[in-house]
């Protein structure tokens, strides 16, 4: 009776685990902020992803100079494709991200509304503010 309560268990845990390993590469934190001392300028960008009950979201942080403000957004992982939108302060998309990850990290392309695009490679690390 005991190991066929835990068979139970196990399974019903297993039910309700977070996505599985395919998924689990989405998950953490994908930086390539670098700080130049001689100008005192922080760039780059910086991506952390967490599972919520809400699904796959993301902390976004750009930074050109200064650090701009964090935002979190709903976050797509299919596999080793990983996309989320920026939206614009009208609600709008302002910029749509589509990117490759791996255990090394995320290699992708910013489109912006503009018609704009810029390639990252965003290597799999602690965060800069960590």
């Amino acid at each position: 009776m005991h190991k066929l309560t835990a068979l139970l268990i196990c399974c019903f845990a297993l039910t309700y685990a977070p996505q599985g390993n395919a998924k689990s590469l989405c998950l953490g934190t994908f930086s390539n902020f670098t700080f130049n001392k001689e100008a005192g300028d922080l760039v780059g960008v910086e991506i952390k992803v967490v599972h919520s009950r809400l699904g796959y979201q993301g902390a976004i942080q750009f930074s050109e100079g200064e650090p701009g403000s964090l935002t979190v957004v709903p976050v797509k992982c299919d596999g080793t494709t990983l996309s989320f939108d920026v939206p614009a302060a009208d609600g709008n998309v302002a910029v749509h991200f589509e990117g490759k990850i791996s255990k090394a990290g995320l290699d992708g392309v910013f489109k912006y509304d503009s018609g704009a695009s810029n390639h990252a490679t965003l290597p799999r690390r602690k965060g800069y503010w960590d």
